[in-house]
């Protein structure tokens, strides 16, 4: 098997932008000379812009240069990290594990409120400035590094989970820890946690009682703007005169405009929603269900203790909505959701097939 070369987060990126600039700037450059060669002579204008577009050709055969990468042999279990364009260590394969999930919070200078942004990233146990990758989901995150930790054959650790070697990737939750007493141990919901735990005949049913004012923030902007453009003007008319009209270009703008107060009333349907109705996660023989997903035992492999909470296999995620669980609380309501999935699952042998 030949080595394989793994870029970082930050040179793919550099990868992509040189893959425009290259080819737009060539372009730029045929461009030119055709328009110099038809006029018969080159003025000083086309020198300068002759320079500048060359000057971007080579911007963007600089971004193609890796800057941080790890070059892997799977066969000989080595690893080589090359940055700046020399060699900046090297050892054995074994010691880029665990490949682990981090948070990333990026809050805009000067700005102490707000909503941040938080980002995921892969990183190897060594030589973890490098970002490996950077996705907004903590489910992309773990797809993406189980895939590293399955083709290197390491371990890997998903954020807030466990360490699982790589034979124990696609074992699913339930299997893999039934034997781990902390795992199993219960853990009392705080009384200010909004979770409210009740024992069904085959199950329990975790009932949020969560009320939020946020999620109806965007709703209200959007309600105002509808109000807003329809005080201006009413749209009656112009709904006649499309209906009457044989022209294509007026039906296709008014298809348009339905998609987009298709996309408010979605938006505002949403933030009601997640404000009043947070919704009952069900763990029953059946697996896990929330609002119109569900999960088999089967299906589930991880849980991560994210905001929102997360249940994540190979090919589905069932995510939990944002105002499910007051965001102190998350841990705390990720581990008993674990724990009774765990105690479901033993308790119900059919539901594991």
């Amino acid at each position: 098997m030949a080595v394989q070369r793994y870029r970082s987060e930050v040179d793919r990126t550099r990868r992509a932008v040189g893959g425009f600039l290259v080819p737009f700037a060539l372009l730029l450059l045929v461009w030119l000379v055709r328009v110099e060669i038809r006029a018969g002579r080159v003025s000083v204008t086309a020198a300068v812009f002759f320079l500048l577009f060359a000057g971007l050709f080579y911007l963007g055969l600089r971004l193609f240069r890796p800057k941080d990468l790890f070059e892997i042999d799977v066969e000989r279990r080595t690893y080589t990290v090359i940055r700046d364009g020399a060699k900046a260590g090297s050892g054995p394969l074994d010691d880029l594990g665990p490949l682990e999930v981090k948070t990333s919070i990026y809050r805009p200078a000067g700005r102490r409120s707000g909503t941040p942004l938080i980002q995921y990233m892969v990183c190897a146990a060594v030589h973890s400035q490098i970002d490996l990758c950077m996705v907004r989901s903590p489910g992309k995150a773990r797809r993406k590094m189980e895939a590293l930790a399955r083709a290197w054959g390491v371990p890997s650790r998903s954020l807030g989970g466990t360490v699982r070697a790589p034979g124990d990737l696609d074992v699913p939750l339930h299997q893999r820890l039934r034997d781990d007493a902390d795992a199993r141990r219960e853990s009392p919901l705080p009384p200010d946690s909004g979770i409210r735990i009740e024992p069904l005949s085959l199950g329990y049913a975790m009932h949020s009682t969560v009320r939020s004012w946020a999620p109806l923030h965007t709703s209200i902007v959007m309600v105002a703007i509808a109000v807003f453009l329809s005080a201006r003007s009413s749209p009656l008319p112009f709904l006649r005169e499309v209906r009457a009209s044989e022209d294509l270009i007026p039906q296709i703008l008014l298809g348009g405009i339905g998609a987009v107060v298709l996309a408010f009333v979605w938006f505002t349907a949403m933030g009601v929603r997640d404000a009043f109705f947070p919704g009952t996660v069900r763990i029953t023989d059946r697996g896990v269900s929330y609002r119109f997903s569900r999960m088999a035992f089967r299906e589930i492999e991880e849980l991560i203790a994210s905001h929102p909470i997360e249940l994540i296999g190979d090919r589905r995620t069932l995510k939990l909505g944002e105002t499910f669980c007051r965001p102190g609380a998350v841990k705390t309501v990720a581990h008993e959701l674990q724990r009774l999935i765990i105690e479901v699952a033993e308790a119900n042998p059919h539901a594991r097939s």
